[in-house]
């Protein structure tokens, strides 16, 4: 609830009128900085902490939905880099690749030299077979392996399918993907994210494509307030449940999974959009936002 209280004051202090996305830079930097550590903090939690009130665990509990957002905005990066530089070579992908597998390798030596020197077993067989896709050799190593893979299809897409079609091609493999992973019952952290993957990827189309439309209506606030109470409701399903007792816990708690995640990474990039300019502070020393928007192609 005090998560919820804190995004309706964001929607009714800051500004109605909006910039995209890519002139955020910063304080997107800013956003996924605050989102990683509300990541660790909520696994420490839930997993190691059963002894804190059930309010911290909800409120802490926001790490499949942090996710949700690095999704969005992996997807938004990737497709506004490639239509603004139309840069798309085997170096892109292997820059990429490289940036993800070289931290996880060695978070994944590090976690296994703990388990060696807590006495742990190790199955090394498994080490060299499966590396940090394994949640034995490196826990919640899947993103990785996931947004891997998301670079791979993507590469796959805008470097051999014909460009008007590729962005409907990507989708339909997305969500093909999504569906065969619900039929092998794979975890359903695997699959809630991935529809934030397709938003970011639609925004970053639509905003190379059309300019945000200024208003001043307070229609704007009004319908984002409603998305974040609706955002609440659906979050804490064991008050409804609470109060409606014949509603069927599980089925209900397993729908707002596939409903949460799109609803909060909306709400999230409304505010990212209009939170006011902060380069002095992060980028230590006032560097122009202008002379790095578009460096290395991120967007």
């Amino acid at each position: 609830m005090i998560f919820t209280l804190i995004l309706l004051i964001l929607v009714w202090t800051l500004p109605i009128n909006g910039v995209p996305i890519y002139e955020q830079r910063s304080q997107s930097q800013l956003l996924k900085f605050i989102a990683a550590i509300i990541v660790v903090l909520g696994h420490q939690i839930i997993f190691y902490c059963s002894n804190v009130s059930q309010l911290l665990q909800a409120e802490t509990g926001l790490g499949h939905l942090c996710v949700a957002f690095f999704l969005f905005m992996s997807g938004y990066g990737l497709l506004y880099g490639y239509l603004k530089n139309k840069n798309l070579s085997s170096h892109w992908l292997r820059k990429r690749i490289l940036k993800l597998i070289i931290p996880a390798l060695t978070a994944m030596t590090f976690y296994l030299f703990v388990k060696v020197y807590s006495g742990q077993t190790i199955d090394w067989t498994k080490i060299t077979k499966y590396w940090f896709i394994l949640n034995d050799n490196l826990p919640y190593g899947w993103y990785v392996s996931e947004i891997i893979c998301l670079y791979i299809v993507f590469y796959v897409c805008y470097r051999w399918v014909n460009r008007e079609y590729a962005l409907t091609i990507l989708t339909g493999s997305i969500i093909l993907a999504m569906f065969v992973m619900g039929f092998l019952q794979m975890p359903i952290w695997y699959i809630q994210g991935l529809p934030c993957f397709i938003m970011g990827l639609f925004l970053a189309r639509h905003n190379i494509k059309h300019q945000i439309k200024k208003s001043s209506r307070q229609y704007t606030r009004i319908m984002m307030t409603l998305l974040v109470v609706t955002y609440c409701i659906l979050k804490h399903f064991a008050i409804i449940q609470h109060i409606i007792p014949e509603l069927n816990r599980w089925r209900y708690m397993y729908a707002t999974f596939f409903i949460v995640p799109p609803l909060f990474v909306i709400i999230i990039a409304y505010i990212l959009m209009r939170l006011p300019i902060c380069n002095k502070m992060l980028n230590r020393g006032g560097i122009s936002m202008k002379s790095t928007l578009y460096k290395e192609g991120h967007y």
